[in-house]
């Protein structure tokens, strides 16, 4: 038997990893010479970063390396991105996935999520 206490155990957990690879990231997109805000929002995007050059909008996820763990994130990271309705026109839309200790980056491109090269 479920109890709540285990699922609210189970949730916790999963925040505080998720709040550990957001910190992470906000860390070595810093170190690389962008300006990093995280929202504190339980929506898209988790990160907003900039340079000189780009603005980027990044959903952060922390999974398993299980295909289930990974299609999931990706499905959550598209229905945010839909849940949308108006951004700069020069935001890329991004999705930062930690597996196993690595990042692994997807771009929302004309409706499409396409695998892309990490920037960390």
């Amino acid at each position: 038997m479920i109890t709540t206490a285990k699922i609210r155990s189970t949730n916790r957990a999963a925040r505080g990893k998720g709040a550990r690879a957001e910190g992470l990231l906000l860390k070595q997109l810093t170190d690389i010479g962008y300006e990093v805000r995280r929202t504190h929002l339980s929506m898209f995007p988790d990160i907003i970063a900039w340079n000189e050059n780009e603005f980027l909008l990044i959903e952060v996820k922390q999974r398993a390396d299980t295909k289930t763990g990974i299609s999931s994130a990706l499905s959550v990271f598209r229905a945010s991105v839909k849940g949308v309705t108006k951004w700069h026109k020069d935001a890329r839309l991004l999705c930062y996935l930690r597996v196993n200790d690595n990042w692994t980056a997807f771009e929302w491109i004309n409706g499409v999520t396409v695998e892309i090269k990490s920037f960390v």
